[in-house]
């Protein structure tokens, strides 16, 4: 894959993610996202994929940095590793204050997510599908074993010990508004994406055939 080519539609697809989640919250926290006129039904739309595109999109870009020839050498991946280790870092401690303010912070999740990433950036892209698929499942055996609104207060739509260790560690694992399972299995799908050769027709036709038969089927369900 060269180096310098720029994938436009990826772009689009970042700027719509951002624009989406500025309506979200927006929405959520001054408007009524159980409103049933259209302007009401139009921004509900934006609900669910805005920041799931963008998390998406965050794996996408480490491991299309990594196809860059300067990774071949061991040195330079494990300054790679550190670099993205040091953001990680950098987003979790801004992104924890941040939350003082704004409960519903993704930056520290951001944080966590990068940091696991930053492990898996140089194996073979199918292992991102398994990690994929172990974060779903651990995610699904957390629900049974753990009642998803321990807590949470619906009404107003915050987290009652988000700041004990217990509360924090089952905030950050499992029920937080991003939390690593199963946030951490879309990461991976994008980290995957990233390693596929984007620049070939055939991938691009598949994974859009792929990905239309996938949306029809949830869609039917």
């Amino acid at each position: 894959m060269a180096e310098k080519i720029r994938f436009i539609g990826f772009d689009i697809l970042r700027a719509y993610a951002i624009f989406g989640m500025y309506i979200v919250n927006f929405n959520l926290v001054l408007g009524n996202p159980q409103h049933t006129s259209w302007l009401g039904q139009f921004l509900t739309l934006f609900s669910g994929n805005s920041s799931t595109i963008f998390v998406v999109l965050s794996g996408m870009g480490l491991t299309l940095r990594t196809e860059k020839s300067i990774y071949a050498s061991p040195q330079e991946q494990v300054k790679l590793k550190t670099i993205v280790q040091k953001k990680a870092g950098f987003l979790f401690v801004f992104g924890l204050l941040l939350s003082i303010w704004w409960p519903a912070d993704i930056l520290h999740f951001y944080g966590f997510y990068m940091f696991i990433a930053s492990f898996l950036l140089f194996v073979d892209k199918q292992y991102y599908i398994y990690g994929a698929v172990f974060f779903t499942i651990i995610f699904h055996l957390l629900l049974i074993l753990i009642p998803y609104e321990t807590g949470w207060n619906f009404d107003t739509l915050s987290y009652t010990d988000n700041w004990s260790l217990k509360g924090f560690i089952r905030n950050s694992l499992y029920n937080g508004w991003n939390s690593i399972f199963p946030w951490m299995s879309y990461f991976m799908i994008g980290m995957y994406l990233g390693k596929l050769d984007w620049t070939s027709a055939i991938v691009q036709k598949k994974l859009f055939l792929i990905g239309l038969v996938l949306y029809l089927v949830v869609q039917v369900a």
